[in-house]
């Protein structure tokens, strides 16, 4: 499916492409990443989604597999990586640059978190929508939009209406 995954803006204005997984419990936890807080990090010492930058003629989901390896030597079975929503924005960076950023998400078990090893960023968490929204403040802003959208799709009646639906 993400072979022919179609952004919504052109490619060839986007400065950085990224993918991040929304790597997820069968109770409702989030696994996240607390960024490192040194210098030159954008946004550190802030929770994220596991992700990264996707590299010239990668597709998003191939990105984000090798990310996952580098980050926490996460390696998904194929086919458990699903599309979830897209992201083009602009308005945080002082660079100017035009950033896409995809996301998928995934069912992780809760036992495997303990086997993940953390090669990048200060901290990993399973957190609920409890922690998530204790610490709203503290989360890289396009991540807490994906991840409220996430969590208020898991509730049933929240989205039914057709009013917006893609044909």
């Amino acid at each position: 499916m993400t072979d022919t995954l179609r952004p919504f803006v052109a490619e060839d204005i986007v400065d950085i492409r990224t993918a991040a997984a929304l790597l997820v419990t069968p109770d409702g936890r989030y696994l996240m990443q607390l960024r490192d807080d040194k210098a030159g990090i954008v946004l550190p010492n802030m929770w994220a989604l596991f992700g990264g930058c996707v590299e010239a003629n990668e597709n998003p989901e191939a990105g984000l597999r090798r990310e996952l390896l580098e980050e926490l030597e996460l390696e998904l079975e194929p086919g458990s990586l699903a599309y979830f929503s897209q992201m083009a924005f602009d308005a945080i960076y002082s660079d100017g640059g035009f950033r896409h950023r995809y996301f998928f998400e995934a069912s992780i078990d809760p036992g495997v978190v303990d086997s993940l090893v953390l090669h990048e960023g200060a901290e990993m968490r399973l957190m609920t929508a409890d922690d998530i929204a204790r610490e709203a403040f503290r989360f890289v802003p396009y991540d807490f939009t994906i991840l409220c959208l996430h969590m208020l799709l898991q509730q049933d009646g929240v989205f039914n209406s057709d009013i917006g639906k893609a044909s």
